[in-house]
């Protein structure tokens, strides 16, 4: 039940910001209440990633379901990073001027749910611009190394593979510390799959097998170099 949990208080956090019902006078109170909100979900999303590690051990087989799964841990830690980013923007705000309204220093946040709208619309090519200009922006935010494997989803989710490679290798070239590395990788793998570079694309697979074992993407990569053994031994 801690899955139920967890998306709830994220709703329950995003719905109280989106009413704008943060107040500057009690900022500093709302900064350090988000603080312990968030280290808990932070608790239970490691929680919710063992749990997930675990249940690779055990199963070898529906790759779907584990990979929507997947995409679920990384929308909860998505959202994660956007409280994050909304704690920083506002302790910078509270820091700097205590007159402004909550609206006025959201620039950063703003425009990153700006380009995750259009992404969760179907609006990619408006998505990707937008992205980027985060990414350029403000390299060193929370949301960027998000803001950069979105830039590749953009690109892959308009099959345009070679351009979605590129932009999945910068996810560990400029945020090598980030969860989404190993995301990256595996689309990397994926996005060599599809150009055709099967050597590539198993080179990408066993890196992931041998760098992150314990993560989800490792059960996929896992299961793509058994395809490509079968093949080769046909």
């Amino acid at each position: 039940m801690k899955q139920y949990k967890f998306l709830f208080l994220l709703l329950w956090f995003v719905t109280i910001f989106k009413a704008g019902c943060v107040s500057l006078s009690a900022s500093s109170h709302n900064v350090n209440a988000l603080k312990d909100e968030i280290a808990q979900l932070q608790i239970e999303y490691r929680e919710l990633k063992q749990n997930h590690a675990d249940l690779y051990a055990k199963v070898d087989s529906s790759l779907v379901t584990i990979d929507m799964f997947s995409a679920s841990i990384r929308d909860l830690q998505n959202k994660i990073s956007v409280l994050n980013q909304t704690v920083h923007d506002l302790e910078v705000n509270t820091s700097k001027k205590s007159g402004n309204d909550y609206g006025s220093f959201m620039s950063p946040l703003s425009f990153y749910r700006g380009a995750y709208s259009d992404y969760s619309m179907g609006k990619f090519e408006l998505a990707c611009s937008g992205f980027q200009s985060f990414v350029d922006k403000y390299s060193d935010a929370e949301l960027a190394p998000q803001a950069q494997f979105y830039i590749g989803e953009c690109f892959y989710s308009r099959s345009m593979w070679l351009q979605a490679l590129e932009e999945y290798k910068k996810v560990e070239e400029h945020y090598r510390g980030s969860d989404l590395v190993s995301s990256a990788r595996l689309k990397m793998g994926l996005c060599y799959e599809l150009l055709g570079k099967k050597n590539e694309a198993s080179n990408v697979f066993s890196s992931i097998v041998n760098d992150f074992p314990q993560n989800q993407e490792s059960l996929t990569a896992k299961e793509k170099l058994r395809i490509y053994e079968n093949v080769e031994t046909r």
